[in-house]
Formats: C-alpha cells, sequence, structure tokens
C-alpha cells in the first residue's frame, strides 16, 4: 500500500529577478518543432489527476547524459519510495552538500507545459534539517543570452521521501514562447548547508493551463 507522505514544511518562494547563468546546461534556441514525450498520470496516488512527462534522465535509472552534476552530486542507490516510474527503479540523485548541484539536459515546452514537480529526500546536516533546495530556471532570453532564475527554494523537513507542489515556471518566458515554444533546463542546488538531500522522479505537466 503506498502510503502518502505528510510534508512537515515545504514552501515555494517566487524569485523576482533573472541573472545570466553562470553554470549548468546553456539552452540554446531551436527551429525543430516542439513535442512531448508520452505522458501518464504518475501522481495520482497524491490526488494529482494530472499526466506528466518524465524530464530527460529525471528517473536516475541507467544513463543521465546531459544532465551537468557537480560539487559531489551524483546518482544513489535507493528510489523514491512511492515509485511513480516503476516499481523496479533503483536510483536517485544525491545532492550531499552546499556546493552540489544538478542541471537538466535542455528540451523544449510550450505554453501547455507551465509547471513541474519531483521527488526530495533530507537527511540533515549539522543537526538542521530546515534548509532550503534551490530551483533555477535556465532559457535563452530575447538576446540570444542564456539566462537564470530562481524560481522555487523548497524546505522538506522530513527523512521521508515528500513529493514537492507544483512548480511554475512558465511566467519567466513569456518572450521566448512568443515564437511557439522554448527551450530550457532546470538547476538545482542547496541554498545551505543545513540538509542533505536526494531528489527523484522530475517530472513535468504538458496541459496544466487546459
Amino acid at each position: 500500500m503506498r502510503l502518502l507522505l505528510t510534508l512537515a514544511s515545504l514552501a515555494a518562494v517566487v524569485g523576482v529577478a533573472a541573472t545570466s547563468a553562470t553554470a549548468g546546461t546553456s539552452p540554446t534556441p531551436s527551429n525543430s518543432s516542439c513535442s512531448f514525450p508520452s505522458q501518464s498520470q504518475v501522481f495520482s496516488p497524491f490526488g494529482d489527476s494530472r499526466a506528466y512527462f518524465l524530464a530527460p534522465g529525471a528517473n536516475f535509472e541507467g544513463s543521465i547524459g546531459g544532465w551537468t552534476l557537480g560539487g559531489g552530486a551524483a546518482f544513489a542507490t535507493g528510489n523514491e519510495t512511492s515509485y511513480v516510474g516503476s516499481s523496479t527503479d533503483s536510483h536517485s540523485l544525491a545532492l550531499p552538500t552546499t556546493s552540489a548541484s544538478a542541471t537538466t539536459p535542455t528540451f523544449c515546452v510550450t505554453s501547455n507545459a507551465p509547471t513541474f514537480r519531483m521527488f526530495i529526500q533530507n537527511h540533515g546536516n549539522l543537526g538542521h534539517i530546515d534548509g532550503q533546495l534551490a530551483v533555477y530556471l535556465n532559457y535563452a532570453g530575447a538576446d540570444g543570452e542564456t539566462q537564470q532564475v530562481k524560481i522555487a527554494a523548497l524546505t522538506v523537513k522530513s527523512t521521508n521521501w515528500t513529493l514537492s507542489p507544483s512548480i511554475s515556471f512558465i511566467q519567466y518566458i513569456s518572450t521566448p514562447l512568443q515564437s511557439g515554444y522554448a527551450n530550457i533546463s532546470f538547476t538545482i542546488k542547496p541554498n545551505d548547508n543545513h540538509g542533505n538531500r536526494r531528489i527523484d522522479d522530475l517530472y513535468v505537466d504538458p496541459y496544466c493551463s487546459r
């Protein structure tokens, strides 16, 4: 029986200013059409009936080619405990230190793909378990230069695997989306040393706005 985890504390804090990206995968514009991978209702056990697609390599099973890892970020044995992708999944991604960071491969979205969710686990550090995990959106601005904006700061005060809320990013890429789609990536890294975290199963909702 799957257990719906109780979240002790989790908050999404929306950033207000974009800055130039300094690390990770830099999205580049593409003239090809944007299409989404297959979708499924992976979060239905959590009362979310929307259909999602898996961000590239974001179940951390097999190869994660295209991901940019730094500061000790690495594959870890042990899957999120709801196994929303597959009952045979067995890995996640560890972000054990303040210097750890992970950036997804670049992928395209349209205005129909405005949010994503993922699982987070926090084992704490230095006697604390209240630190924040920052999420950044990387995208090509109107001038063609790569921009980075902080879109969330997530606090999970639990050693249990916890599903994040829906994290919105579409409001930051309204200008690139005027062409019909935008090429983006996400960078995920700790805000502080109050945690020893893992992430798993990052899924994007391609039809949230319907």
